[in-house]
């Protein structure tokens, strides 16, 4: 029985948590009232396991293709993998610093809420912030 229960749980979780997007465009507007928007181009699993720990959306925002995905919550000590369940985050390394994608995701509906985009150089000691708001499925 114990053993039923767990898999229903894992089942449970694996499905409700599951970002709910679909390809197209995804469009906001940002903290200027100026439109801003991305292209949901892919959403796949890796190894063909439906879990959030392996989706991966593969998005165009302007010029530049990016794989999101849920990040990996590992805590070793109390031997726990679990995944950031209200974002999909894709992050890169730059010459001077990094960048980093963040899907903001509605903990109620599983949609898009918003994105923010950092774009973070320590070496050269700049950042940039560009936030979209109200995102629509269109």
């Amino acid at each position: 029985m114990k053993s039923a229960m767990a898999l229903f749980s894992v089942l449970f979780v694996t499905l409700t948590a599951e970002a709910h997007l679909e390809k197209g465009v995804y469009s906001g507007l940002g903290l200027n009232g100026n439109p801003c928007s991305f292209e949901v181009i892919d959403i796949r699993f890796e190894n063909g396991v439906k879990n959030p720990l392996n989706e991966r959306v593969l998005i165009k925002y302007g010029s530049k293709e990016l794989n999101l995905q849920h990040l990996p919550v590992v805590n070793a000590e109390d031997g726990t993998v679990q995944f950031a369940h209200e974002q999909l985050t894709a992050v890169e390394g730059t010459p001077s610093g990094g960048s980093a994608f963040v899907l903001k995701m509605n903990s109620q509906s599983h949609r898009p809420d918003s994105f923010v985009l950092l774009n973070d150089q320590w070496k050269d000691d700049t950042k940039s912030v560009t936030t979209c708001s109200n995102l629509q499925h269109r």
